[in-house]
């Protein structure tokens, strides 16, 4: 079972992708996507500048006061290289404003300004309004999300959850990774460590960590005790994006075997058993319907 595409195999594979938004998205519709800086998002954009042309594709990024200043130097050079303009929107405050109003007019739940969920997810879902907006206008939201993302639930249900069309959303990381090199996308931009950018410092690796750690998708903000935090930086420091791919590869293949998955995906058989645990918890919450009716 190959991860990685061979020469051939990407190039087809990216050809592939293109086709699927030729023919998925009508003539002359426009799409809009939101571009953070990172590489899910450059590859994605990339892949709808070619398929569609740069007319027919509207950028935007959010900033905000702890956006650290190579993501948002990264949206600008991609915008620049596609000839695509980038809406930059200024809304330093509007996520920590939220959380404070939410803390005040509903003190039970504990909402918090020091939680860090909870600002980074304002953060995501004041995407799905920007989306909601450009939709009236006429607009297909493309997402960013990854297969490795999706399969260990490492998204927003109700925010970047959300979308049309989703071309890189069967790719695994190590893939899109591939595609970056092959569709040209800036080498700062791949060598960089995956995050979000929600806050200084962010790691998706460190964070799906601590999904591991929590044993399925972490909800509402919760506390990690001393023991706990040991163990998520203990797994950290052996996650890389190839190792936990090849793991979810082989569970999505059937495998329920943590020793299986631990000498094909070089994780540990610990972290190969809670990687099925997540992973089981993640299709669990996905079965879950947006909508339902009597």
């Amino acid at each position: 079972m190959s991860l990685r595409f061979s020469p051939d195999r990407l190039a087809t594979e990216i050809d592939r992708i293109l086709g699927f938004l030729a023919t998925r998205i009508e003539p002359g519709q426009k799409v809009v996507l939101g571009v953070s800086g990172g590489v899910d998002a450059d590859v994605t954009a990339r892949l709808a500048a070619r398929a569609l042309g740069a007319d027919r594709l509207k950028l935007f990024t959010v900033v905000h006061a702890s956006m650290e200043p190579r993501h948002l130097d990264n949206a600008r050079k991609l915008a620049a290289a596609l000839g695509v303009p980038l809406v930059e929107l200024m809304l330093a405050d509007w996520a920590p404003g939220l959380i404070a109003e939410l803390c005040r007019a509903d003190p039970g739940e504990g909402f918090s300004n020091e939680a860090l969920l909870d600002i980074g997810r304002a953060r995501n879902c004041l995407r799905t309004a920007i989306y909601s907006i450009y939709h009236d206008r006429g607009y297909l939201t493309l997402a960013t999300s990854n297969r490795t993302e999706v399969e260990c639930g490492f998204f927003v249900r109700l925010a970047d959850g959300i979308w049309h069309l989703g071309p890189i959303a069967h790719l695994y990381k190590t893939q899109v990774y591939q595609l970056a090199a092959a569709l040209g996308s800036d080498p700062d931009v791949i060598r960089q460590p995956a995050s979000a950018g929600y806050w200084p410092g962010e790691s998706d690796l460190e964070d799906i960590a601590y999904w591991l750690v929590n044993l399925k998708p972490i909800g509402a903000q919760r506390r990690f005790d001393a023991a706990e935090i040991e163990l998520a930086q203990a797994i950290w420091a052996e996650l890389t994006f190839e190792r936990m791919d090849r793991g979810l590869q082989l569970i999505a293949a059937g495998c329920s075997d943590p020793a299986i998955i631990a000498a094909a995906s070089g994780l540990s058989v610990g972290t190969s058993h809670r990687l099925l645990t997540l992973t089981a918890a993640a299709r669990s919450i996905a079965a879950i319907p947006v909508f339902r009716t009597l």
